[in-house]
């Protein structure tokens, strides 16, 4: 029976929930760096703690008990408590102090617009002892994690707005379409829309059914979840697919792949800064935001 909180029982229960996180033992082993084995030991040493079980584990796979679900609720209470004390703790410090996670859309470093080195330069030059986590993944993935609470803030382009979380417009990125030089199109100096839209498409995973683009494709046979993804299906040749012209150019320039009717086949994204809009933001990530928000300005 537990009676007490103990810095073990603390560790103990951000084990167990990064467990249930990763979907069981296996998974959580490269997250926690950890053996099944040692991961195994560790639950039950918490399950013995409490006086029950809080998961099935087995042939039968990873289910959490009922208990299981409402020790979980009950250690996210906890953890948003200790945020909650450290932000505040942190903001009687005067310095900047803690974790930053930040989550980013593949393939952004190449767009002049982006000025996402500059506020990370910018951050870095205020006193600060801040550990800064980045990530990249695709928009539906970067909503999910903040709205998880796993990311501070993601910067994507964002095909719709969700209550839960707050957007700031910062850049636009240009899209157009392309093909690679082993397509039967590259060599056709006008191909007609008829040609275009007949071919097989890579598609993006990440966008609604209903995005209005300039050509719609009649044939989506692959999809792809990242650009760089979208890239492989062009450089193929057995692909059509959209692409930023900034992310395209090194290809363009080696004669790898071309834009087909740059001039009207083409449609502009706007890339927001999203935050939880019920979360309380750390200093460290008010200050961030200040910075982001400072060099898209100039």
């Amino acid at each position: 029976m537990l009676r007490n909180v103990t810095d073990m029982d603390l560790r103990l229960l951000r084990i167990f929930s990064v467990v249930v996180k990763c979907g069981g033992f296996t998974a959580a082993q490269a997250e926690l760096n950890m053996s099944q084995s040692n991961i195994s030991t560790h639950i039950s040493s918490l399950e013995r703690r409490l006086g029950y079980r809080l998961c099935e584990r087995g042939k039968g796979g990873f289910r959490l008990t009922e208990k299981g679900q409402r020790i979980l609720a009950a250690a996210s209470a906890l953890f948003g408590a200790v945020d909650v004390f450290r932000n505040e703790a942190q903001e009687l410090s005067g310095r900047l102090v803690g974790d930053l996670y930040l989550g980013l859309a593949d393939n952004i470093a190449t767009l002049p617009a982006a000025h996402i080195d500059a506020a990370i330069a910018r951050f870095y030059r205020r006193d600060q002892d801040v550990h800064l986590h980045v990530f990249v993944n695709s928009p539906t993935e970067l909503e999910l994690a903040v709205i998880d609470g796993q990311l501070d803030l993601a910067i994507s382009y964002f095909s719709r707005s969700l209550p839960t979380l707050d957007y700031q417009p910062l850049y636009s990125e240009e899209i157009g379409v392309f093909c690679g030089a082993r397509h039967p199109l590259f060599a056709e100096a006008a191909p007609t829309l008829e040609q275009i839209k007949a071919c097989d498409w890579i598609r993006h995973g990440f966008l609604p059914a209903n995005q209005v683009l300039p050509v719609a494709p009649s044939r989506a046979t692959a999809t792809a979840y990242h650009m760089e993804a979208v890239v492989h299906g062009v450089l193929a040749g057995t692909h059509l697919g959209y692409l930023p012209n900034h992310y395209a150019r090194p290809w363009v320039h080696d004669g790898q792949m071309r834009a087909l009717h740059a001039q009207t086949l083409r449609y502009e994204v706007q890339h927001s800064m999203i935050t939880h809009a019920g979360h309380p933001h750390s200093e460290a990530l008010k200050a961030f935001i200040d910075d982001l928000l400072s060099e898209h300005r100039n």
